[in-house]
């Protein structure tokens, strides 16, 4: 009677206000009893509640957690569930998540309030041949999540499995909080990596989301494995590509770090797991739910390449250099040796222009964007300037063809509109400083023709306009 009305209490108040959740457990010894020996386990649930926009009556119905404890073959082994087996578990710390983003590096930070709460609880169990598994089940979630189907009428479950028997195992915690907003159209760099204690080497993906709980019993006794797994709204996305992005939003096996470029702002449902290896066997898996909200945010540009144009010939590379940052993408990959290190290496076989941006992270919070042109010719060349201003201040007083890659300037001619010549130059002259017979000329547009050798020996010409400026 007493579970009865619980279950009700708590049927009618919906927990979209939770955004995520793992479990994980720690071996304290074997304790010996008159049943025989025991296996110590403390069991760690923790939860991520949203105390900006959830209900403050969900919240509260959080405390106690019930969790559930079966064997390998889904036989209940304990339910913490207040009924005469347990009372629930209070939870026995709340902590503040802190928001990566920073003003420093963000110009309009969108409001979040983020609170972890923890559950503790101690567990003896024998040792078996099937295992543990330890759940909690909670409703709903947020509607306004885009990749899966229905995500507001179906809670999660959370879980963690302890192995058989001979293996004796701490689960794998992860390092960070869960980050809280990323920023649409900007470089993630999120460290989602976890350690063990017992030197376990561990991998590292994305992995499908599980349902549990439903509208009509939101807060319920938790049901033994295996569980549902969420409907993914396919083909856009699945659970190994839960976000879309361009580069593609991706888990790094070995370290763990979510890289990529989110394309859109949205809610996504996001589940990774971290995979315990011991002798080459797969021993033990944990895994953490949250949603990741890629948000409308400004991140404030920075500066880390080396340079920002550079022009080359046909067939030559180009060695890229960046500094200073955690994370390095450029875009488009097209004619680069890797565009995810500092230096990589681009090879040009075509003319043309090839522009690229370079994307990094100096830490969670703050993203810059860069630009690095590169232009290759498929001869050497001679610019001419677009403008100048001949006003005797230092700068650009004089209109000058400049070579590029070997070449020799033969002549250089400037027009005024009328087609009378105004400036005649060569090699060694110091260009047109904007005066015909020591008479300044006019605002205006401007013509020019020029002849050069290029690297090949062979004579071209150019022509064009100049606007010259006072």
């Amino acid at each position: 009677m007493i579970v009865a009305l619980l279950l009700c209490s708590y049927s009618n108040v919906f927990a979209s206000h939770i955004v995520g959740g793992e479990i994980t457990y720690a071996y304290l010894g074997d304790t010996v009893k008159a049943a025989g020996t025991f296996h110590k386990y403390q069991v760690s649930l923790s939860i991520y509640e949203d105390c900006l926009n959830g209900q403050t009556s969900a919240i509260a119905q959080d405390n106690p957690a019930w969790l559930g404890v079966f064997d390998g073959m889904g036989n209940v082994i304990e339910l913490d569930t207040g009924d005469n087996i347990g009372y629930g578990i209070p939870y026995s710390s709340s902590e503040s998540v802190p928001l990566y983003l920073s003003a420093t590096c963000v110009s309009n930070i969108p409001a979040t309030c983020l609170l972890k709460k923890t559950f503790i609880k101690t567990y003896y169990l024998a040792p078996n041949s099937s295992g543990y598994v330890v759940s909690y089940q909670r409703c709903c979630r947020n509607a306004a999540i885009v990749n899966v189907s229905d995500p507001g009428s179906e809670g999660s479950t959370y879980f963690c499995t302890i192995p058989p028997y001979p293996i004796v195992n701490n689960g794998a915690v992860f390092n960070n909080y869960p980050t809280q907003i990323v920023c649409a159209d900007n470089p993630i760099y999120y460290d989602h990596s976890a350690t063990d204690a017992d030197g376990d080497s561990l991998s590292y993906g994305f992995a499908p989301a599980y349902n549990g709980a439903t509208e009509t019993n939101v807060k319920p006794v938790p049901l033994p494995p295996p569980y549902d797994t969420v409907t993914y709204i396919t083909p856009e996305y699945s659970s190994q590509h839960p976000i879309n992005g361009t580069p593609v939003i991706q888990i790094d096996p070995v370290t763990g770090i979510i890289t990529g470029v989110p394309d859109r702002a949205g809610r996504y449902l996001v589940n990774v797991y971290c995979r315990e290896w011991r002798g080459g066997v797969l021993i033990n898996e944990v895994r953490r739910e949250f949603q990741f909200v890629a948000a409308g945010c400004t991140p404030k540009d920075g500066n880390s390449a080396s340079f920002s144009k550079v022009v080359v010939m046909v067939g030559d590379s180009v060695q890229f250099n960046a500094s200073g940052s955690s994370f390095y993408l450029w875009t488009p990959s097209a004619n680069l040796s890797n565009p995810n290190i500092p230096n990589p290496v681009g090879y040009f076989p075509q003319p043309g222009q090839y522009n690229y941006t370079l994307h990094t992270v100096t830490d969670p919070s703050c993203a810059a964007n860069e630009t690095v042109e590169v232009t290759v010719l498929e001869h050497s060349d001679i610019f001419v300037p677009t403008a100048f201003t001949p006003n005797d201040d230092g700068r650009d007083d004089y209109l000058q063809p400049i070579p590029v890659l070997n070449s020799t300037l033969k002549s250089f001619k400037v027009f005024n509109r009328k087609g009378n010549v105004v400036y005649t130059g060569g090699p060694n002259d110091k260009g047109w400083n904007g005066a015909y017979h020591s008479v300044r000329q006019d605002t205006g547009t401007y013509y020019w023709e020029l002849e050069y050798t290029d690297n090949t020996g062979q004579t071209r010409r150019k022509k064009g306009d100049v606007m010259l400026i006072r």
